[in-house]
């Protein structure tokens, strides 16, 4: 089955030739926004459906589209905010309960399709957990742009969170509020006492 990140980063690729916001329609029903004045004039974006907050320098569009596979119907939802040259996404999937699927595998497919949707190259990736979820975390790049992600597993649904910008625009505190923002709601997964982040450096495209 084709990851959902495939469909979401092909949504991706679309952002940088275009100036301006994506026309999409508004979550349905998230919970109001929360000014956050001491995180530069930032939002706290609520999901409900989602189980997740985020600090966002605006409320996210969402998208919702549900896709016909061998392994039966997969939904995916995509929340996407352009501002100021940077582009910030929060992406999850529901698979259909019949269908199984290798955890590791499914977190390594949706970072590979990811830089392979941005036509980049995957420059470092290492694998960790964060509040007890299962993490890969990798930085990619394309002839202008860099990216930074973070792919998570919750039970049987990964969520994926990216921020990409301009090259020569790097804003350390403006990435880290967003990637670190992300929290999930529902209890995580217990660690395992082989969790620490292992680096790994890949110079090669994706395949």
């Amino acid at each position: 089955m084709k990851r959902f990140l495939e469909i979401s980063l092909l949504t991706l690729a679309f952002a940088f030739s275009v100036n301006g916001q994506e026309h999409s329609t508004r979550p349905n029903n998230p919970s109001p926004p929360t000014k956050a004045p001491d995180n530069g004039g930032w939002v706290q974006f609520n999901s409900d459906a989602g189980n997740f907050s985020v600090l966002m320098p605006e409320i996210p569009t969402d998208k919702v589209e549900t896709t016909n596979s061998a392994h039966g119907p997969y939904t995916t939802h995509l929340f996407v905010v352009f501002n100021a040259d940077f582009v910030y996404l929060i992406g999850w999937v529901d698979y259909q309960p019949s269908f199984n699927f290798n955890r590791t595998a499914e977190l390594e497919a949706n970072r590979d399709n990811f830089v392979k949707g941005i036509n980049g190259t995957l420059q470092s990736t290492h694998s960790t957990t964060i509040d007890g979820y299962p993490v890969i975390e990798f930085t990619a790049q394309t002839a202008d742009r860099n990216f930074k992600s973070r792919v998570y597993m919750s039970g049987r649904r990964p969520y994926q969170v990216a921020i990409g910008w301009p090259k020569g625009m790097d804003d350390p505190l403006k990435i880290n509020r967003f990637i670190d923002s992300f929290k999930l709601n529902q209890p995580g997964a217990t660690p395992s006492n082989s969790t620490r982040p292992i680096e790994r450096a890949a110079s090669a495209e994706s395949h």
